[in-house]
């Protein structure tokens, strides 16, 4: 029987499928009697299985530790660590599991009590020789060599919460997670930044910054990730009504880095994606400078000019484009029924007349993208010449109901709101242009040419204009990936590949001069 089964079958233990953080301060027994990985059989009614515990301590003098199992998706759990004069007791205190240890006398084992509830049982762990760590892993062949093949095959995780400079009220905070490589630091840090534009659909069961969160910190660098305001973590705080207040938000992130005991000062960075890359961008003009920044699909062009070109303004977060959609069933359609009259054609007069049909279809959605944008930009600038909310509420709503016929009066009035509240107002006399030229630190940007949001074409160009008195850019366009920095070959359920390697390839390059 396997180990999640086992779990599973056994009062519904799901000990290994949780991911707790935690650290505690050496006490008494000595750090290099503990340090390493340690080995042995875990005894479970229907069977045994491996398992080994990794123990590692930061440069501040916290202990953490790491449980690995057999299978990949239970491996990789970070452990409380609590010492006293003579024994060691690892925690997982949300599901009531312990394993309470002594060191024995010759140094090379732990034995103590495994308790979960309604059973104990006893554990021997072996200390496992660092020549030996990688064959008495008990992870399995493919989870290591993944593991391998990515960096680092363990991190702790741990909750956090950061003042930002402009919190109301004081006591409130931004809510996020802070992983941290294992071993000895101080450590590289970045701190990723979320496309806060919800005219952008998110992507269901997709999380761009997870992603690149997950493989940054398996390369050794600390990552932190924050919850949107009024979100998660960060719900104390105000949903921001300005790009002064995420600036705001970015600095307070790049502080707590800075002043983080197990983190380098001097090789912080900021990672932003869509809107958040403008934030980190503007954040990067701010002394001091971060170490360096990495600007995902970022806008080269002023907010209403980027938010007329969107294919949809109406959208939720996660919403289908249902008008986008329908657009590429008719294209899907009309090839098909092009390819059913070339039977009987000869190759060459196929090919032609399916080259003449798509040819049409291409100036078609040209024509449509063009009508869109001149109807959509004239709305925004609507919205921003009437101050009077109510007043540009009514105008906007009727004019989305003629934009998009299928929209419902009742939620043509929700959106009107959503595009007058003063975030889209901020959004809409935003240009990047004049703070891009104060940007001095080692730049990455990056862009897919898949990308319908923001277009490489449109902003990459702006981009380099305004950065074109810093020496330290370097610009990447990715084929076929699009602004979630997907590529069609995952079926857009996963970030590119390629995408993951070029980020971590430019990173660790600037981190490691």
């Amino acid at each position: 029987m396997n180990l999640s089964r086992l779990l599973l079958a056994f009062s519904a233990l799901t000990f290994f499928g949780l991911s707790l953080t935690g650290a505690a301060k050496a006490s008494t027994i000595e750090q290099a009697r503990l340090t390493g990985t340690w080995t042995g059989p875990l005894t479970l009614p229907g069977g045994r299985q491996a398992v080994s515990i990794t123990i590692n301590q930061y440069a501040n003098g916290t202990t953490a530790a790491v449980l690995h199992a057999a299978e990949p998706q239970l491996d990789n759990i970070a452990l409380r660590v609590v010492r006293s004069a003579d024994s060691v007791v690892f925690y997982a205190d949300n599901a009531g599991y312990r394993f309470v240890a002594q060191p024995l006398a010759d140094g090379k084992r732990l034995r103590g009590q495994w308790q979960q509830p309604g059973f104990r049982t006893t554990l021997v762990l072996a200390r496992v020789q660092a020549s030996e760590e990688r064959a008495a892993s008990p992870a399995s062949p493919k989870s290591r060599k993944a593991a391998e093949a990515r960096g680092t095959s363990v991190y702790m995780t741990e909750d956090v919460q950061v003042t930002s400079t402009n919190s109301l009220p004081v006591a409130a905070g931004l809510g996020g997670s802070l992983r941290m490589p294992m071993g000895q630091g101080p450590f590289p840090a970045v701190m990723l930044l979320s496309d806060e534009s919800t005219a952008s659909p998110a992507n269901a069961g997709h999380n761009l910054l997870d992603e690149l969160a997950d493989y940054l910190t398996r390369q050794g660098m600390a990552v932190l990730t924050l919850d949107s305001r009024g979100q998660g973590r960060s719900m104390a705080l105000p949903v921001a009504s300005s790009n002064a207040e995420l600036v705001a938000d970015a600095q307070s992130g790049l502080l707590f880095l800075r002043t983080h005991s197990g983190i380098d000062p001097m090789q912080v960075g900021i990672l932003g994606h869509g809107a958040g890359a403008n934030i980190a961008l503007v954040a990067a003009t701010q002394a001091p400078a971060p170490a360096f920044l990495v600007a995902l699909g970022a806008a080269g062009v002023n907010g209403q000019e980027l938010l007329a070109r969107q294919t949809s303004l109406v959208n939720q977060a996660g919403e289908a484009d249902t008008a986008q959609a329908a657009w590429s069933l008719r294209e899907m359609q009309v090839m098909d029924r092009a390819r059913q009259l070339t039977v009987g054609l000869s190759p060459p007069a196929a090919q032609a007349q399916l080259a003449r049909q798509q040819y049409h279809l291409e100036a078609l959605a040209k024509q449509r993208s063009d009508a869109l944008y001149k109807r959509q930009y004239a709305m925004l600038e609507i919205i921003r010449q009437t101050p009077d909310n109510s007043q540009a509420q009514a105008i906007v709503a009727n004019m989305l109901k003629q934009i998009y016929p299928n929209l419902a009066p009742a939620t043509a009035h929700i959106r009107a709101g959503q595009l007058t509240s003063p975030w889209y107002r901020s959004l809409l006399v935003f240009n990047p242009q004049p703070e891009l030229q104060k940007v001095s630190c080692p730049t990455l940007l990056l862009h897919g040419t898949a990308d319908k949001q923001v277009p490489s074409a449109l902003n990459l160009p702006l981009l380099e204009k305004g950065l074109k008195g810093n020496k330290r850019v370097k610009t990447l366009k990715l084929d076929g990936v699009n602004h979630a920095f997907q590529a069609p070959a995952y079926e857009q359920t996963m970030v590119s590949s390629e995408a993951l390697e070029s980020i971590s390839e430019w990173v660790l390059q600037q981190v490691k001069q």
